[in-house]
């Protein structure tokens, strides 16, 4: 229930990244084992939603899939699914959702879609890598985006596509004191998003829940032009390299390299985010947020008892203007560690629950959801 990092008013990306939609090739897989499947190879599965993060506190809601194998789909492929969910959360944050994943020709073509709306209560504190704690100021965006994918498998693990996204956002409640209201900070005013991406993916991992070997590359080309309707004009390139190493039995280093790079003028909803329980654990969602962002993360997994197990991880990255403004000045930094219940044993689903600490004075964040961070 945890796929890949997006930053994005479309959907947003703490909650909606673990729960719903995200790319089709390299999202993590929690359809249930063919022994739950009924003769005719489908089945419904509501599940509980129970979540907790500095960005939205405690959330709880439904979540409700129903499974089934279109066609003659060979048992090695994973069944297609319809879904949706509804989450409340204590900020007064409401998130639904429905989405689709179908697999069809075997495996080798992948469709996906989906419909959200939001209501997300949250915080914004500027533009830059070193934007004060003084800044702080809360606004409510309410948003509507439908979300088309498709992709091809050309050759193994390697899978060529796209993917559109549209959506309407207006901005609520937002402070007469702060950045917002002026009206200078691109995406303070309401408008529509329409965005088209290219992606490249290659997936070797020996399990996209939780693997201990292999490597996860995608590379994706986005830009959104205001001669096909959107009110925002702007490119950028997005790469998520990831690697997977087993040093014992049940014993995994993941390593990954994130980069994501803006040009034009995205709305600041767009903006490449450092924080959350995904990039930067120990910051807030979006706590420093611009045109260009890097990030390492590295996390060690072992088991400790029973279904039990222990992990460890540090975390660094910075945002910048441009390319050339990067350096190891001020570079975010976290540590942490957490707790994982093997859920499934036979999938590999975990209840994550970390802490992490940021370096930056007052930084610090606890965590619970489902499935890992990457």
């Amino acid at each position: 229930m945890r796929p890949s990092h997006r930053g994005s008013f479309l959907i947003p990306a703490l909650l909606v990244g673990q729960l719903a939609l995200a790319d089709s090739a390299g999202a993590q897989d929690t359809t249930p084992p063919d022994s739950a499947l009924d003769q005719d190879g489908s089945t419904i599965v509501p599940l509980p939603i129970l979540f907790y993060q500095p960005e939205t506190k405690f959330g709880f809601g439904l979540l409700g899939t129903y499974y089934f194998r279109p066609g003659a789909t060979p048992r090695s492929v994973p069944p297609s699914e319809i879904g949706g969910f509804a989450i409340y959360t204590t900020r007064k944050q409401i998130v639904t959702a429905v989405s689709t994943r179908l697999y069809l020709s075997g495996g080798a073509l992948r469709l996906a879609g989906g419909l959200s709306a939001t209501k997300f209560p949250t915080t914004f504190w500027g533009i830059g890598n070193a934007t004060p704690d003084s800044a702080e100021e809360d606004y409510t965006p309410l948003t509507f985006a439908i979300l088309g994918e498709v992709l091809r498998e050309v050759a193994h693990g390697w899978f060529v596509g796209g993917r559109v996204q549209v959506a309407h956002r207006t901005l609520r409640e937002v402070s007469d004191t702060g950045q917002l209201v002026t009206g200078t900070v691109p995406g303070s005013e309401d408008g529509r998003i329409i965005e088209a991406t290219l992606l490249l993916t290659r997936d070797v991992r020996d399990n996209t829940i939780y693997p201990t070997a292999g490597q996860y590359h995608q590379v994706g080309l986005l830009g959104a032009a205001t001669a096909l309707g959107s009110d925002f004009g702007y490119a950028g390139v997005r790469v998520d390299f990831r690697g997977y190493l087993s040093p014992g039995k049940r014993h995994v280093l993941a390593l990954r390299a994130y980069g994501d790079i803006r040009s034009g003028t995205p709305p600041f909803d767009l903006l490449p985010q450092l924080g959350g329980d995904v990039l930067l654990r120990g910051y807030y969602q979006g706590r420093f947020r611009d045109l260009v962002l890097v990030a390492l993360q590295a996390e060690y997994r072992l088991p400790v008892i029973w279904r039990i197990g222990l992990v460890g991880f540090a975390e660094t990255g910075r945002v910048a203007p441009r390319l050339g403004d990067l350096g190891f000045d001020g570079l975010k930094t976290s540590v942490g560690g957490g707790l994982r219940f093997l859920l499934a044993p036979k999938e590999g689903v975990n209840i994550r629950a970390d802490y992490g600490w940021g370096f930056d004075v007052g930084a610090g964040g606890f965590y619970l959801a489902i499935g890992e961070a990457f």
